[in-house]
């Protein structure tokens, strides 16, 4: 009896400590989103520092290095995104305009095909008071509120990530420390293999993306549409996201197409351009880069977008899958967990598409 009572004391425990756990990861994200960031970011250059290790490159010459060049390259890009954001909000008038125009010859359109009598006035009239001063007010606020929240957890993320560069190279010696003298180093052993796996994910994640968003951006300069880097760079974010990341970042660049152009043979071609990129790179390239080792099934893609988009918003939804993919290689490596892993996951066998 006893026994049965302390099994039902341990498993509500348990589910508190669960429910702690994620009201913790809700209440500290502004600290805890800047460190993730910071971690997934310093495991990209792990296979470069180790390199540099056998090199026989100092620690004091390879941290600083790094740090100052992969952190001024993201002010840089942060400036970009920023100065864009900022002509496409000059050019809101000329953008609200044609896009009013284009809805005006749409509804037309199917105002002589169907026969009916659509009045093309009211829905422009409708999109014109939404974009008033009152509205251009709130959003200049609300992106002034972002910037200063951008600026703080980018100094948070500074600290952590040059913090986590200049330790990637002791860890191993540590970890045989923390197991002690008679330990048979399997702890630094599994640590290895569990890092090895998680930087070559984010690595070959991360190369993907940028190969997508170049392609994105290429295509939009090709085509001319305006402010291709900027559509570029928001491929490259959004591919992060599970399932609908590829949609929201052909959305943008497919309107500002249409806004544009007037051929609606253009607008095809470069819908369908975007499309084979997305479905080549996302489809194809990705998959048999990655194998199905690191890949996640469909249940657990949309429960990890759910749970950390909800916990974290957007930013947990980019990082959802690189999470999940942390949790499952974590849990390959301990027999107890292994069931999680297998659940997460493919049969070795399967067809995944």
């Amino acid at each position: 009896m006893a026994e049965y009572y302390d099994t039902r004391v341990r498993g509500i425990l348990s589910i508190f400590l669960v429910i702690l756990v994620f009201y913790l990861l809700k209440l500290l994200s502004s600290l805890l989103i800047p460190l993730v960031l910071a971690l997934l970011f310093a495991l990209l250059f792990q296979p470069l520092i180790l390199f540099l290790n056998k090199r026989k490159v100092p620690n004091w010459l390879i941290v600083p290095i790094i740090s100052i060049i992969s952190l001024l390259v993201l002010i840089v890009l942060v400036n970009i995104i920023v100065q864009t954001s900022t002509d496409i909000s000059s050019q809101q008038d000329y953008l609200l305009g044609r896009l009013n125009l284009k809805i005006e010859e749409a509804l037309l359109w199917a105002s002589s095909v169907t026969g009916t009598d659509i009045k093309p006035e009211y829905v422009t009239d409708e999109i014109s008071k939404m974009i008033n001063g009152e509205f251009i007010t709130t959003v200049l606020g609300g992106v002034a509120s972002s910037i200063s929240s951008i600026t703080g957890s980018f100094v948070m993320f500074a600290l952590y990530y040059i913090v986590l560069l200049s330790g990637m190279s002791g860890s191993g010696e540590y970890l045989n420390y923390l197991a002690g003298k008679n330990s048979d180093g399997s702890l630094k052993e599994n640590f290895d293999k569990v890092s090895k796996s998680v930087y070559s994910y984010m690595v070959i994640k991360t190369l993907v993306n940028l190969s997508m968003g170049i392609l994105v951006g290429v295509t939009c300069y090709a085509f001319g549409i305006k402010f291709p880097i900027f559509w570029g760079f928001l491929t490259f974010v959004f591919h992060y996201i599970p399932t609908i990341g590829s949609i929201i970042a052909t959305i943008p660049p497919v309107l500002m197409g249409i806004i544009q152009f007037d051929a609606f043979g253009t607008i095809l071609a470069f819908l369908l351009i975007l499309m084979a990129v997305q479905f080549i790179m996302g489809n194809v390239v990705e998959p048999k880069i990655m194998g199905g080792h690191l890949r996640l099934n469909t249940v657990a893609v949309i429960f990890g977008l759910v749970f950390w988009g909800y916990i974290w918003g957007v930013t947990g939804m980019m990082l959802s899958v690189p999470l999940l993919v942390i949790l499952k290689l974590v849990f390959e490596h301990f027999p107890s967990l292994e069931i999680f892993a297998r659940l997460m996951g493919y049969p070795d066998n399967a067809d995944v598409k």
